[in-house]
């Protein structure tokens, strides 16, 4: 603790995160022209009917993604601003925790070095889903965790037991941030092991009581996200597990490269400062990050499914924290954190022009790709509805991810159907709509897939007039799109199949 609040350092940390953010975000609203295919508008859809759970994963990010749009405009530059405040946020707070242990120096170039991690930007910087989500809320427990273990008072534990039920509403990985951040300030802070459980009981009660609808509703529905782990990432055999634990481990190295490259390099030629007696830091965040990425692997292995990098995205956040434990306590860390600030802001100037570059050559197709047609289908299918019923649309069904697509860019914002099975009640993988509100309501189905010169012409609306009887109306949606990879140009059909208002099934 040998810098004050007021340090340059911690004036630079508060900067630098909102200057990353900023500029992130300035960079996805002027170049990015299309939301992601299926996570982000999937968000939006399971939000909107406010329900415990979802057929993958809990419920809290798609209830920050509605209210949010309570709040701003339903649009692609609004929630790439979500995303950014997010993250500020999980900065922030990370910043907060370290700083119980490190001094503000330390603290700015640990931030920055995280920045650097890719995922926070240029891969997958825009996009709010489960993992992102879970950032803020797993800082704010190691936060409070800190502070508990520090003051003993019960507010802390209580505290912390909100971002853990927080966090475990978000995503169900964050079971295994929790093992691994209790056994790491279990061996390197040696706290005592009374209040160590007392903490434990109250942080764990809390967090229960929080929890428990959710619970409580996955019963009802079959424990849905469950179902969904081992459905999306089924191990196939011994040689294609195999595969997919270096793959994983690859990814993380690729995602860590840039943060790696300008830790070490700034390193060469760092002056080096007398030692003094006073006792090094304990090495909390490598303790973090090393736990996390073992759990993880040695969890997938147990519940034999094979996982994939994006996995460690939240581990990751403690990538500088680590970064900063491994380095020489012989080096200046006040010249380590100016080479480091000087890195992130050069870092940022570099992604601006990238990012222009990028967004020249985009405006250089002679058509839209495929991908990026989202928005346009959403809003020409619900301007068909309307001109033959001047009616808004109240279910969407079709192929995935089209329901939710026009869930989020549809002005009527219909109710997004995942699939066409019916099982009870409930859609299967849909269990907050109920089939018989179908029968009465204004329904629409568009079928077709984002990907280049593929169609699905015959599966989706045989499945739609299977759950729905025969259409009212069959529409056809054609657009010339445009091929990056083979550069050709094409043309993307869509079926758009219309049910009259309140037709009985």
């Amino acid at each position: 603790m040998n810098a004050c609040p007021d340090s340059p350092s911690a004036r630079r940390t508060l900067l630098y995160i909102l200057a990353f953010c900023l500029v992130w975000w300035g960079i996805f609203a002027a170049t990015r022209h299309y939301l992601d295919g299926a996570d982000m508008v999937e968000n939006y859809a399971w939000g909107m009917e406010w329900q415990w759970g979802t057929n993958k994963h809990p419920p809290l990010f798609g209830w920050i993604t509605a209210a949010w749009f309570r709040l701003f405009p339903v649009g692609d530059n609004a929630y790439y601003l979500l995303n950014q405040v997010n993250l500020a946020i999980a900065l922030g707070l990370l910043a907060l925790a370290m700083k119980r242990l490190l001094s503000w120096d330390a603290v700015l170039v640990a931030v920055v070095l995280t920045t650097l991690g890719t995922h926070f930007g240029p891969d997958s910087g825009f996009k709010y889903n489960a993992n992102t989500a879970l950032l803020p809320f797993v800082a704010g427990f190691v936060w409070s965790l800190l502070h508990a273990l520090e003051q003993g008072r019960a507010r802390w534990f209580v505290l912390a037991g909100v971002f853990a039920a927080a966090a475990l509403l978000t995503k169900y990985y964050a079971l295994v941030l929790f093992a691994a951040i209790g056994l790491a300030i279990l061996l390197t802070l040696r706290p005592p092991l009374a209040m160590l459980f007392k903490g434990t009981v109250i942080a764990s009660v809390t967090a229960l009581l929080l929890v428990t609808p959710h619970i409580v509703w996955s019963i009802r529905h079959g424990w849905p996200s469950l179902h969904y782990m081992h459905e999306a990432h089924e191990v196939l055999g011994a040689t294609d597990g195999a595969k997919a634990y270096a793959v994983a481990l690859v990814g993380v190295l690729g995602f860590s490269s840039v943060a790696l490259l300008a830790w070490g390099a700034s390193l060469v030629r760092l002056p080096t400062v007398p030692l003094d007696q006073a006792p090094r830091p304990p090495r909390l965040g490598l303790s973090i990050l090393s736990i996390s990425v073992a759990l993880t692997l040695l969890a997938a292995l147990a519940q034999g499914i094979s996982p994939v990098s994006s996995w460690l995205i939240p581990a990751l956040l403690f990538l500088g924290w680590a970064l900063v434990d491994l380095t020489p306590a012989r080096f200046d860390n006040g010249w380590l954190a100016r080479r480091i600030y000087r890195v992130g802001l050069i870092y940022l100037l570099v992604t601006l022009v990238a990012a222009a570059l990028w967004d020249r050559q985009y405006r250089t197709y002679p058509a839209q790709p495929a991908y990026a047609l989202p928005q346009r289908i959403a809003e020409d299918a619900t301007r068909l509805y309307h001109d033959a019923y001047a009616e808004p649309i109240e279910y969407a069904a079709g192929t995935f991810p089209l329901p939710y697509i026009l869930s989020f860019y549809s002005p009527d914002h219909p109710h997004g159907l995942y699939g066409f099975d019916l099982a009870g009640p409930d859609l299967a993988q849909s269990p907050w709509i109920d089939a018989r509100a179908l029968e009465s309501g204004n329904r629409i189905a568009v079928c077709g897939t984002l990907r280049f010169g593929v169609t699905d012409a015959l599966a989706c609306p045989a499945a739609a007039r299977t759950l729905f009887g025969p259409p009212d109306q069959t529409r056809q949606l054609v657009y010339t799109v445009y091929d990056p990879k083979t550069r050709q140009l094409g043309q993307q059909r869509y079926a758009v199949l219309m049910w009259k208002p309140h037709q009985p099934h």
